[in-house]
């Protein structure tokens, strides 16, 4: 998760976040990129909190500000389609609608 560099937001404690960066080499997991200076890079959940993933240094990837951003709008995506198919219709029309043309 991106976080401002005034915010109140942050969740994963800094000391966790510079350990993932430094674990990683400083590098992106997925493409590669060296971070250069401060804020072009992210530690983000491996697994999402909402899906029980925890801080935990063992669930937390470096990712770069694009990969990053890539990798969020497939997952809101992902639960967008989800919710979707969870979407119960009725089977019947509401009996109080009148069907078109009468």
């Amino acid at each position: 998760m991106a976080w401002a560099k005034n915010s109140n937001t942050r969740h994963v404690p800094h000391a966790v976040q510079r350990a993932c960066f430094d674990r990683d080499e400083h590098r992106c997991r997925r493409c590669g990129y060296e971070g250069a200076g401060r804020g072009d890079l992210h530690a983000d959940h491996a697994v999402p909190q909402h899906r029980g993933g925890t801080h935990h240094l063992d669930n937390l990837v470096t990712l770069c500000v694009p990969c990053h951003k890539l990798k969020t709008e497939a997952e809101q995506a992902a639960s967008v389609k989800q919710r979707a198919a969870r979407r119960r219709l009725p089977p019947t029309p509401h009996p109080g609608l009148k069907p078109p043309g009468e």
